[in-house]
């Protein structure tokens, strides 16, 4: 091999070994990014929804969403939950909501946590919740203890109505979609005749049965986590019930959607890129 070849192979050689170092370091940046900033990195996102049933003295009204906490999973320990529910607090909400998947296994063992948690968020009318699939995969009493400790309203197939002014808002919950304990009618059963009406399912594809009975103007999901990971060019991954509608608001005909991506980590791996964890801020607006 001539002397020329060998600078030639050689050069090649070292571009090889560079770009490769140059890919093990993006690589390993994007990884320590995934997992180490970004779940860390909350977004405070406001969105205004109008509701054509929504009464006057309801103008402006605040319902901060929580879901997917996912307590003991990626970076969800103690300090991290009472950090989320300190935001969530200082938003100075009318209602606080949450929407399900507050574990994804071990429900006895966060147990306290979450009532630690529970106990910190305020609202002007209280805090409601629901349940999700994580949370009914197993014995979710600790869990039901944990609302109360924390005076959250938990409801299964039920209604929960706010007062103003003599006018009504309704906040409906379904239990868990997946494991087929949601009872739509049964929950529309209870609707008073009067105020908007907002439906409260983990599952977000539920929507179209939800839209279908047009009793509801607004339906608060998560489930989805917005994808989680989130590449250039490449489909979301999402779980079954969350594939058709993943993150940001949806019309379905007289009804409207908001998926929230959520605040927590499911997985392998427990990680998120390019979809950073949500506080949801619902603002109400009459027509």
């Amino acid at each position: 091999m001539s002397k020329n070849m060998r600078m030639r192979w050689r050069r090649l050689v070292l571009g090889v070994i560079r770009l490769a170092l140059i890919a093990i370091a993006i690589l390993f940046t994007t990884s320590v990014y995934a997992q180490g900033v970004e779940p860390r990195w909350f977004a405070i996102k406001t969105i205004d929804v109008q509701l054509a049933g929504l009464d006057p003295a309801f103008e402006g009204y605040k319902i901060v969403q929580l879901t997917d906490l996912h307590a003991r999973s990626g970076i969800m320990d103690r300090a991290t939950l009472a950090k989320v529910a300190r935001i969530a607090t200082a938003q100075q909400p009318d209602l606080i909501a949450l929407t399900g998947d507050y574990i994804t296994s071990g429900a006895s063992k966060s147990e306290e946590m979450l009532a630690n948690a529970f106990s910190l968020l305020q609202a002007k009318d209280g805090v409601v919740a629901i349940m999700g699939n994580h949370d009914r995969g197993e014995d979710s009493s600790p869990l039901e203890r944990a609302f109360t400790a924390g005076k959250i309203k938990l409801l299964n197939n039920a209604v929960h109505s706010i007062e103003r002014q003599g006018s009504r808002l309704n906040i409906a919950g379904v239990d868990d979609v997946w494991l087929r304990r949601a009872n739509l009618p049964q929950t529309i059963a209870q609707l008073p005749n009067t105020g908007a009406n907002i439906l409260l399912a983990h599952e977000p594809d539920f929507g179209d049965i939800a839209a279908a009975s047009y009793q509801f103007e607004l339906q608060l999901s998560g489930h989805s986590h917005g994808g989680q990971i989130v590449l250039p060019f490449a489909p979301r991954v999402t779980p079954p019930l969350g594939r058709k509608y993943i993150n940001g608001l949806y019309h379905l005909g007289v009804m409207q959607l908001y998926v929230s991506p959520g605040v927590g980590t499911t997985g392998p791996p427990k990680a998120i890129f390019n979809c950073r964890p949500e506080i949801s801020v619902i603002v109400l607006h009459h027509l």
